[in-house]
């Protein structure tokens, strides 16, 4: 799969589910999950420079950021009104030199999951595109 089909199949995903969910975002991580497992609240890192800056999960360092109000994720709702948004990428179509790459290397994780939810959480300085999830359930696995 290269990464225009990825977001073909992660619009697929959105689509089938906006009618049964309120929230759906797009998540990356190191961690495999499963279909219908529910996400932990993600961890918040407000000294970071940059936005991929984390420390490893089930570190202590890890361990010792303050928790979130839910499941961080690449808010999808932009797919309402705008085909040529991708969650974690940006705007602008992927080109056909991005299709040629692993798409771990193109993300900086191992895993890309659909997740939903019915509440969502509340964040005083989000990233661009994040929203958090409350009780959030993965609904697909991209990758």
């Amino acid at each position: 799969m290269n990464v225009t089909e990825m977001y073909e199949r992660v619009k697929s995903v959105y689509a089938e589910n906006e009618g049964k969910y309120r929230y759906i975002g797009l998540r990356f991580e190191d961690r495999e999950r499963v279909i219908g497992e529910e996400c932990e609240w993600s961890k918040h890192n407000p000294e970071r420079e940059d936005e991929r800056e984390f420390p490893e999960f089930g570190t202590e360092e890890y361990d010792e950021l303050p928790e979130l109000d839910g499941t961080s994720a690449w808010d999808m709702s932009p797919y309402e009104y705008n085909d040529e948004f991708y969650p974690g990428w940006g705007s602008g179509r992927p080109s056909e030199s991005d299709n040629k790459y692993s798409l771990v290397g193109l993300f900086n994780s191992y895993h890309c999951y659909v997740i939903a939810g019915t509440r969502v959480g509340h964040h005083d300085n989000p990233d661009p595109g994040e929203i958090l999830i409350k009780d959030a359930v993965v609904i697909a696995k991209i990758f």
